[in-house]
């Protein structure tokens, strides 16, 4: 059995890097090519492509299917002892994209500039490669570990995991150690690297307002216009406080890791942590100074956008009904219920109703965790650089885990910066084939400082 860090470094650096790169890429590349845009999905290709990858190795792998063409594949490198696996979580689904606004067609994986373009290089593929192509490295050097490992990529993620992670946890016999999977990243600011990795995330609510009113000739103005209706509820909406604070793990977060380097004393921090009427004061005042960057202000309020808007079929007639979709985000401490009740005291309309299309609470593990300590001393073992946990504003299917008591962290095993992160769900996203040699090498250092 390994011992130690030492033991560890001196497997990273027998690797023959350049090989394992290459492979990698070319894994990625083929993956990248099935295109499992969802809706509809259709991941089975892509779990049978991962399948047969492990399948060369000799690691046990099978596939369960939510419905047809809806799989996930999950492998299972076995230690000599009953001890929870590690659980490595990627998704094999994509967000949609259009090849007219893309720099090379999003599924045509190119290899341009250093980069493997396409649709899901980042999000999610790219991490299954380096967390599948990690597994198989410790079967070839037949490492024995303590701890076994599992790899799931699951169907369905981009349109909530119900079909996927959420089939998974209800009707598979699933248990963990820990689950790693993506939500944070290590990203370059102002040329200095850091890593985020996410110990939670907050909770979606896709909410549809609809307004009714009194259909007519536009050439006649009405109160009644369900359109002037609509408009001055979300203004309304939008104008309003949903709630801000700095989340107790936020708080712990900061006192674990930062601390020292922000020379705060951990008595204070201890008082902010164990009193939400502080929680609230310091939330507020840093959002404050937040403000013009809402990557960070987001994790400290709960956020609302208007993602759609319909309504009107003519250009002079005045429709009967009215609607918009909401995209809100809370804050863990924050009820969903209570939120919509909120909102419905405001806009305070009876013309104006409040549909859930679907709703998720936040989620969160321990950022003190031993399980996050060994997580970070693997990451800072192959490249030392910062580290501190913050809250997801997205979330993932990490949350059907945390339900079962599994503690869950996001940290795709990349250096990306501000314009390669925004890539992921835009246009022309893209890994750079660097990053596929570092991802890997993290990856195998978190397995084994986690399975040794």
């Amino acid at each position: 059995m390994l011992e130690g860090a030492n033991d560890i470094k001196q497997i990273i650096n027998s690797i023959r890097w350049k090989e394992v790169r290459d492979e990698a890429v070319e894994l990625l590349r083929n993956l990248v090519r099935i295109d499992t845009t969802n809706p509809p999905g259709n991941e089975a290709p892509a779990a049978e492509y991962i399948k047969k990858y492990f399948d060369d190795f000799g690691i046990p792998s099978r596939i369960v299917e939510s419905e047809k063409g809806r799989s996930t594949v999950i492998a299972d490198l076995k230690s000599g002892n009953q001890e929870k696996p590690v659980i490595l979580l990627s998704h094999l689904d994509v967000v949609p994209a259009d090849p007219r606004q893309w720099s090379v067609h999003p599924f045509s994986a190119e290899v341009k500039n250093g980069y493997v373009w396409g649709r899901g290089t980042i999000d999610c593929k790219g991490l299954a490669v380096v967390e599948a192509v990690a597994t198989t490295i410790i079967k070839r050097m037949n490492i024995n570990l303590s701890r076994s490992v599992k790899f799931i990529s699951v169907a369905d993620e981009e349109m909530g995991g119900e079909k996927g992670a959420g089939y998974l946890t209800n009707y598979e016999d699933i248990d963990g150690f820990c689950v790693i999977n993506e939500g944070g990243t290590g990203v370059i600011l102002n040329n200095k690297k850091i890593y985020l990795p996410c110990f939670g995330e907050k909770g979606p609510i896709w909410l549809k307002i609809k307004a009714k009113g009194k259909s007519g000739h536009a050439s006649m103005p009405s109160e009644d216009n369900p359109n002037l209706i609509l408009v001055r509820a979300l203004a309304k909406i939008s104008s309003s406080d949903l709630g801000k604070k700095i989340i107790e793990n936020l708080v712990k977060s900061v006192k674990f890791y930062l601390s020292k380097d922000l020379k705060f004393s951990n008595p204070i921090l201890s008082l902010i942590e164990n009193s939400n009427f502080l929680k609230n004061i310091v939330g507020r005042a840093l959002y404050k100074v937040l403000k013009g960057k809402p990557k960070l202000s987001a994790m400290l309020s709960n956020t609302m956008s208007i993602t759609i808007i319909k309504s009107g079929y003519k250009e002079n007639v005045i429709p009967e009904e009215a609607e918009a979709i909401l995209d809100i985000r809370i804050l863990p401490g924050y009820d969903y219920y209570e939120i919509v009740e909120k909102l419905k005291n405001i806009v305070d309309d009876p013309r104006v109703s409040f549909e859930i299309i679907s709703a998720y609470e936040p989620s969160e593990s321990d950022p003190s965790s031993h399980i996050l300590k060994k997580i970070e001393q693997a990451l800072k073992l192959v490249y030392d650089y910062p580290f501190f946990p913050i809250i997801s504003t997205g979330f993932t299917d990490s949350r059907f885990f945390r339900k079962k008591g599994i503690q869950s962290y996001g940290i795709l095993p990349f250096f990306l910066t501000e314009e390669e992160i925004s890539t992921m769900h835009g246009v022309d996203e893209r890994i750079s084939i660097e990053n596929m040699e570092i991802g890997t090498k993290l990856m195998v250092s978190m397995i084994l400082n986690l399975c040794m």
